[in-house]
């Protein structure tokens, strides 16, 4: 008779997880040595409610930072005293801007080694916009960043500081909120047809600035099959490789509708992971 003796084992301890947004390889790079793709006007999702004429997203922003969204805009306005992210008209669909300030840390909360670049279309008055996130448990994770200096993931992550806040920073706004205008670099925003995308930049590249490429169509608005057309490769790869080819490395794909089409692994492919 063969008897068979099992021997209990320990389990192995969890190792912690070491990377940043994902990868371990990130945590040595900037931003600036990186591609993240940006959702644009992030907060307009269906699954907030907003009208299809005035949305740009089906998923809401805690689904786009769990799929790996990384880059996320919102428009701020101020609707009978209080602030609300909304997209153009605010009949057609809008959020306290609190409860957008709340999923965001939320997230960071759960994900502490995850870093999230947020910029702002400021529709407010001056300083008003600074002062919300001032009031919020979320600017306590913003990075106040050096004149042109952009720290790794890791070094962020360390210090505790994982939002990088930039919009119209006006004077007497507080060191984490950076002028998106001296930050970022790119090309214009609308375009009808897939032949109109271009590379060509609007204004003056800045050096040690985010080279950020728009692919979107707004013919007459962003809608699902403007997302049809472009989102998949070969049309997504081709256009940012040719901005690679003819400017530089895109730092920030910028689109409508994140959930359809190649976004998230071209993004995979130009950070060579």
């Amino acid at each position: 008779m063969i008897w068979t003796i099992l021997l209990g084992c320990a389990e192995p301890e969890p190792q912690p997880y070491l990377g940043c947004n994902g990868h371990e390889p990130l945590c040595e790079r900037s931003f600036l040595e990186q591609a993240v793709l940006r959702s644009h006007n992030s907060h307009a999702s269906w699954d907030r409610g907003y009208h299809q004429v005035a949305a740009n997203h089906y998923r809401a922003i805690p689904d786009q930072l769990a799929d790996g969204v990384r880059s996320l805009n919102v428009d701020v306005y101020e609707v009978e005293g209080e602030l609300v992210a909304c997209h153009g008209f605010c009949e057609l669909g809008m959020q306290p801007f609190s409860e957008i300030l709340d999923e965001i840390d939320a997230f960071l909360g759960a994900r502490e080694r995850e870093v999230v670049q947020l910029d702002f279309q400021d529709e407010t008055g001056p300083g008003v916009l600074a002062a919300a996130i001032g009031e919020h448990p979320l600017s306590s994770r913003a990075a106040a960043l050096e004149d042109g200096g952009w720290p790794s993931l890791g070094e962020m992550v360390e210090a505790g500081e994982q939002v990088i806040v930039m919009g119209a920073r006006v004077e007497g706004d507080p060191d984490w909120m950076h002028d998106m205008g001296a930050r970022v670099y790119g090309t214009h925003w609308q375009y009808d047809t897939p032949e109109e995308l271009e590379c060509v930049v609007s204004g003056e590249a800045i050096e040690g600035g985010l080279y950020e490429v728009t692919h979107v169509l707004t013919n007459p608005v962003s809608h699902p099959d403007n997302a049809d057309l472009i989102n998949y490769d070969p049309v997504l790869s081709e256009h940012i490789d040719r901005c690679v080819d003819e400017v530089g490395f895109v730092n920030r794909v910028s689109i409508d509708y994140y959930s359809v089409g190649d976004g998230l692994a071209l993004i995979d492919r130009l950070n060579g992971l």
